[in-house]
């Protein structure tokens, strides 16, 4: 597995504009990333994630739909503020993370309005657009919401894909110390085989390729590549038929802050006479209040305090109790208008069609899923329940 990684993961860490940000070999000096060696007692990947921590991403997404000799090209790329809004006694995070600088480009066939009508809609209502879901100690994400019922599915494969993207900083991680060259797999399935309905085996392998230091940045950065295998089997009365998944993914993860700082995957799925090949990158950037701070991380010297829990700014525990302000999360009706107030954040389209807040039900293992599972939400209400139901 090694091989893969030094053509496709020796990537230089520069800073530009006060922000630390990956760029490919091909663009920088390839001498920035020194190789070294991992620890005696090995290196433990871990996510440390506090109350007000914030991260900076940028995502790009390119897919291939190929069908009986007709391909299909579409592409997403946009950035993400993802912060922290709280962390419970179990050590699950809630965070909170909102789309902006949309780019699509994203072909339907058989549309009953032009692509770019389509990209227009597309980018106005998911423009800003915050989502929340919740994180454990290990990386596995869970509780994402389901795209609301009033889209076409069309518009959910591009909100999937969106999500996708804000998931990706975090893929699960070994409980344990990993040694150089050291491997794990993790297997899991869903359903009952041979029966009626929908049967699923996942089989994930890792492994710690190498450590690397960014001479000038002062970086210690593990590598890992991830292979995934998952097959999904669906069963009918009149037969079976299967879909087959396999991603390969290089990540690198800063072990000094403690946080994914880049991942880069390609995965294809089969099904049929129908193949979908995807080619995934995201980077990370986590950002600290105050000076100092682990290698790797953008330092904010100006930090405003905020202690109302209904500010839009607002990041803590505490939950608004206005029943009048945009950011309630109650019942209770505003005195003014004896109107419950909408929970949607943002303005526009994207928040009566793409649910510009969400906090429903979904079930994502790692950074780079390929999808939300089925489960019952409603993802327009603004006291929807959250519940686990159980990508690289």
């Amino acid at each position: 597995m090694r091989a893969p990684l030094l053509r496709q993961l020796l990537v230089c860490l520069s800073l530009a504009a006060g922000a630390v940000a990956l760029t490919g070999l091909a663009g920088c000096k390839s001498s920035e990333l020194v190789e070294t060696e991992v620890p005696a007692a090995g290196v433990q990947l871990r996510y440390v994630l506090k109350p007000g921590a914030s991260f900076v991403g940028t995502v790009s997404r390119r897919e291939t739909i190929s069908t009986r000799g007709t391909n299909l090209n579409r592409s997403l790329s946009f950035t993400v503020d993802l912060r922290v809004n709280s962390v419970d006694d179990q050590g699950n995070a809630l965070v909170a993370a909102t789309v902006g600088n949309i780019n699509l480009s994203w072909s339907v066939p058989n549309m009953p309005m032009s692509t770019a009508e389509f990209n227009e809609r597309l980018t106005s209502r998911l423009q800003n657009v915050t989502i929340r879901f919740s994180v454990e100690p290990s990386g596995k994400v869970f509780d994402i919401p389901n795209a609301p019922a009033e889209l076409s599915d069309e518009e959910k494969g591009v909100l999937d894909s969106v999500v996708e993207g804000l998931t990706s900083a975090f893929f699960p991680v070994p409980d344990r110390p990993l040694k150089a060259g050291e491997s794990w797999e993790d297997t899991s399935s869903r359903g009952r085989a041979g029966k009626l309905g929908k049967y699923s085996e996942e089989t994930l392998r890792g492994q710690l390729a190498g450590m690397y230091k960014h001479r000038s940045e002062g970086q210690t950065l593990a590598a890992v590549e991830l292979e995934r295998d998952l097959r999904e089997t669906t069963t009918t009365k009149d037969g079976s038929s299967e879909v087959r998944t396999r991603s390969k993914t290089n990540v690198l993860f800063n072990v000094d802050a403690d946080y994914l700082a880049s991942i880069d995957s390609r995965m294809t799925r089969v099904q049929g006479p129908t193949t979908t090949t995807v080619n995934f990158e995201a980077d990370w950037t986590r950002e600290l209040a105050g000076s100092g701070g682990a290698a790797g991380e953008r330092n904010v010297t100006q930090v405003q305090k905020i202690e109302d829990p209904c500010d839009d700014n607002y990041v803590g525990p505490e939950d608004c109790a206005d029943p009048c302000s945009v950011n309630y999360m109650g019942d209770a009706p505003c005195p003014g208008d004896g109107q419950t107030p909408t929970a949607v954040e943002g303005t526009g389209d994207a928040g009566d069609a793409a649910g510009k807040t969400t906090d429903s039900t979904g079930d994502r293992d790692g950074a780079a899923s390929e999808g939300s599972d089925d489960a019952a939400s409603d993802a327009a209400s603004p006291d929807a329940a959250s519940g686990d139901s159980g990508r690289p």
